[in-house]
């Protein structure tokens, strides 16, 4: 089922690709910030099916469409087609193709695809993070003193005045330099050891799902803005090395 799951991201994302070089038109749904092109239409319809085709029992939630299948059912696929919309729109190459599955309400196996730059960032749970078939860990930085860490301070969300402080104190007590890309493939970069933290609190399941299969399997701890795994439901989340996450929430206090 793994290698399914690999087989179809990446050919979804290259669908995706066709698109973002040839240019796309979108719409906005929520709000300025919230955009649809066509590619992410073809990406979802394309995943979805296959999946449908290959496991019908399966439920399947997606970012663009209503779930389908069972609730509660043995298996259920979590699918972002495009995220990082926005720079996809515009034609920024920050993006990624991501899915999660879980087997019984719990991680299984995750895949994240930059199809610009040719990278397949896939776990199953217990067998260890990988990056095109290659072992990948978190680094070991035990200081944020120049660290570089990734910044995400959603508006309107349940802990959004504790990230605003955090970016206080993130701004003020450390020298730590903050990069903002606008997509969770940033984060794929903490689980390969490039970058030393991702901090947000305005995702859903299906932009934190993936990761938080991922990451951890690269050594990384994945927690909520409290310290506590992160869950779904949850639209904070706090990923860096073992070294750096009690620094991390103690700027969250």
């Amino acid at each position: 089922m793994h290698e399914f799951l690999q087989q179809i991201i990446v050919e979804g994302g290259n669908i995706a690709k066709d698109f973002f070089l040839k240019g796309v038109s979108f719409k906005s749904k929520a709000h300025l910030g919230d955009l649809v092109t066509e590619a992410d239409v073809a990406v979802n319809t394309f995943l979805i099916n296959k999946i449908k085709e290959r496991f019908p029992l399966h439920r399947i939630v997606s970012e663009e469409a209503p779930p389908e299948g069972t609730e509660g059912a043995e298996y259920e696929w979590i699918i972002d087609p495009i995220d990082g919309t926005r720079n996809f729109a515009f034609g920024i190459g920050m993006w990624c193709t991501m899915v999660a599955l879980y087997e019984r309400a719990e991680p299984y196996a995750a895949a994240i695809y930059n199809p610009l730059a040719n990278e397949l960032f896939f776990a199953k749970v217990g067998e260890g993070a990988t990056l095109n078939g290659l072992p990948i860990h978190v680094n070991q930085v035990a200081s944020l003193d120049h660290g570089f860490g990734i910044c995400v301070r959603g508006v309107n969300t349940v802990h959004e005045s504790r990230y605003r402080r955090f970016l206080d104190h993130l701004t003020n007590e450390t020298t730590v330099w903050m990069h903002n890309f606008g997509t969770m493939l940033s984060s794929c970069y903490v689980a390969s050891g490039g970058a030393d933290f991702y901090v947000g609190n305005c995702g859903f399941d299906h932009d934190y799902a993936a990761i938080a299969t991922i990451a951890p399997e690269a050594g990384a701890l994945v927690t909520n803005c409290d310290g506590a795994p992160w869950k779904r439901g949850r639209r904070d989340i706090v990923i860096t090395n073992p070294e750096l996450h009690s620094k991390l929430l103690d700027l969250l206090k």
